[in-house]
């Protein structure tokens, strides 16, 4: 199993484990590193002509690293296509410059780093899968090359996203023994999960009404007041153009969360509740809001 599938199994599961030494997993890392020259040359000149397979193979070989493993999985080439598409590329790319902005803060480097993984993970996914639907002689080949340059300009700005961290190799090897668990939702907040999906999509249309509606805005609007007492009681240094996010992403955010509902409705709200709310107006506030 490559490193990164193993990271984003259980929390449980990684903590229990992993029993790699750090030299090990900092080998893996640089040697996965060392092959990016190479995939850009080669993706660079992938062209449908005589070359072909043999770039294809060449590509199947850099990628055939110990950092992800396809092995277990079939993808059906309409569905890789659709996943690919379901997102346009700058908006993609945006998406990873975001994360830097919500994320980017001493108390939150966890975090970003197993983000930044996250995304790259399912980038090397996605181009193993390509590789793979290309050397099957896909009819679709030229449109899947797009895709496969597409992807490699995103694992590229999140190269760049992890270089600027000076501490990545102590925080890499920290969450991938288990050493630092980023914790994630357990089934039952799941299915919670996309139950409110839907209605959570709508939150700031007109179309919805009812509690859902009225915690996020009273959430919405606490922020900035939580901001003005954070930079008053010394909880930020001073006021700068991504503070709101990083208040929306530290721990404190999730006291405001609760501290709304309760002077919403008078019956308490479980932890679970809390936690599927978190989730998903982080998602929205990080990723979608203008």
């Amino acid at each position: 199993m490559g490193i990164l599938n193993h990271l984003f199994r259980s929390s449980e599961a990684v903590a229990r484990e992993t029993q790699t030494e750090d030299e090990s997993i900092i080998k893996k890392w640089r040697e996965y590193i060392a092959t990016i020259p190479a995939k850009k040359t080669v993706i660079g000149r992938l062209n449908t002509n005589a070359k072909f397979p043999d770039d294809l193979l060449k590509l199947r070989r850099l990628l055939s690293l110990e950092l992800v493993d396809i092995s277990d999985e079939t993808r059906d080439e309409s569905a890789l296509i659709s996943d690919l598409e379901a997102l346009e590329h700058s908006q993609k790319v945006k998406r990873v410059h975001k994360l830097e902005q919500c994320l980017g803060y001493a108390e939150t480097r966890y975090q970003y780093v197993y983000s930044l993984l996250q995304e790259l993970h399912s980038i090397l996914k996605s181009e193993m899968h390509i590789i793979e639907k290309l050397l099957a002689k896909s009819k679709k080949a030229k449109r899947l090359v797009s895709h496969l340059r597409s992807q490699l300009e995103l694992e590229l700005e999140i190269i760049k996203k992890i270089e600027q961290i000076r501490t990545f190799h102590n925080l890499f090897l920290e969450l991938v023994k288990g050493e630092h668990i980023i914790r994630v939702m357990d089934s039952s907040e799941k299915r919670l999960l996309r139950k409110m999906q839907e209605g959570m999509k709508k939150i700031f249309s007109d179309e919805i009404s009812g509690i859902t509606y009225e915690w996020a805005m009273t959430v919405f609007k606490g922020i900035k007041d939580k901001v003005h007492e954070g930079v008053a009681n010394g909880m930020f240094d001073s006021y700068h153009p991504d503070i709101d996010f990083e208040f929306a992403n530290r721990p404190e955010f999730v006291d405001l969360v609760r501290e709304s509902i309760q002077k919403l409705r008078k019956r308490k709200v479980s932890e679970q509740m809390i936690n599927v709310f978190v989730h998903l107006f982080r998602e929205w506030y990080n990723h979608e809001r203008d």
